[in-house]
């Protein structure tokens, strides 16, 4: 099975380097972002720091199209959890009968989803084993592919690699399970001199106060973390980072896609929150102190801090009630003409992004342009 697997790249002169994380099964809004980006094969190098796959409706089409990548001499693809999962549960015997019960917890789309629904397994027609080997052969050439991934890539003075790095003497002493799975990277931090890059963890759960799914340079541990979040939170985006090498100096810039549609804002919004709050994974539950029309005063159990969450945006689950994913009650003060993403309008609010920041504005004050 898949091992730790570990490849060096030293790089003389000038370079443009992109790397990109937990596209999850989302192949246009990874072909948008190169286009942004103006990506060129045969000069630039490109890193995809793992978990291309599942989560996603275009799975199978990512997967094929980093292939295809994969060919280009200055492209390098690094394994993530979800690739090394995904193998683990398509080759080892003992792992069949976690099929369903992978569908129920994890990914209710992707392409073990696309296949289980396309076999109609739940009919009980045939054994978990019987449905694991004929997956197993329909994704073999890809399942191959995936095994074979490195999974740190030592660029110069960076090194890639999906979740993190444990403190061990060397880099390369770590374990599979934290290079791929580590939980929140950048508050433990390393101990090595290079500039470590990763994804797993979307940005926005680094934030106390704000939904931003902006790359996060944390340039005291020598860390940049990059996963925008897509397919794992509703409001998301794919980001790119982009290193620039020139006769030996290294500049940073950042793009990236977000698939929502662009509103703007009709009039003067003066009344902007100073004091707000936020609910992130994963501690959703709440409590209702008074219910509103639009908005009830809660308390967040977790933290205890009391705020107003927009109707729609609380559940009842198992006598608990909870909020929906995370969530800020930031009310936005914003100029007249102000471009923003608009991520949804409920009743006489809208949910928007303006450059990085998100939070409320009355539905009144703004118009969907495009998207």
């Amino acid at each position: 099975m898949l091992a730790p697997r570990h490849i060096t790249k030293k790089v003389k002169g000038d370079y443009r380097l992109i790397a990109i994380s937990d596209i999850h099964g989302h192949l246009q809004y990874l072909k948008a972002l190169l286009r942004k980006v103006k990506y060129d094969p045969d000069f630039d190098y490109l890193v995809i720091i793992g978990d291309y796959i599942e989560k996603g409706d275009e799975v199978l089409e990512t997967i094929k199209f980093i292939e295809q990548l994969s060919r280009y001499p200055k492209c390098y693809i690094l394994t993530g959890n979800c690739e090394w999962a995904l193998c683990a549960m398509m080759t080892i015997p003992e792992l069949a009968n976690e099929i369903p019960h992978y569908l129920q917890r994890v990914s209710a789309n992707g392409i073990v989803r696309q296949l289980y629904d396309k076999g109609h397994y739940r009919d009980g027609h045939c054994s978990n084993l019987a449905m694991q080997q004929e997956m197993e052969r329909f994704l073999h050439p890809h399942l191959q592919f995936m095994m074979h991934l490195p999974t740190t890539l030592k660029f110069n003075d960076f090194l890639f690699v999906h979740a993190g790095l444990e403190n061990k003497p060397n880099y390369k002493q770590g374990t599979l399970h934290g290079y791929l799975e580590m939980q929140h990277f950048d508050d433990i931090g390393h101990p090595y001199n290079e500039t470590v890059i990763v994804g797993h963890i979307p940005t926005s759960n680094y934030d106390p106060r704000n939904i931003n799914n902006d790359i996060l340079f944390d340039w005291k541990k020598r860390i940049i973390c990059i996963d925008g979040g897509i397919g794992v939170k509703p409001i998301a985006q794919l980001n790119a980072l982009i290193i620039e090498s020139h006769q030996g100096h290294i500049s940073y810039a950042t793009e990236s896609y977000q698939p929502l549609p662009v509103g703007m804002i009709l009039e003067d919004v003066h009344e902007g929150s100073h004091d707000y709050h936020k609910i992130c994974f994963p501690d959703y539950e709440v409590i209702m102190l008074e219910e509103g029309q639009e908005f009830s005063k809660c308390r967040h159990v977790k933290s205890g801090v009391e705020m107003m969450i927009k109707n729609e945006f609380l559940y009842t689950r198992s006598s608990k009630l909870y909020c929906l994913d995370d969530y800020t009650d930031r009310f936005l003060a914003l100029e007249k003409g102000s471009e923003v993403k608009v991520i949804g309008q409920y009743g006489k609010y809208s949910y928007v992004s303006f450059k990085g920041a998100v939070g409320w504005v009355k539905s009144q004050v703004v118009k969907v342009l495009r998207g």
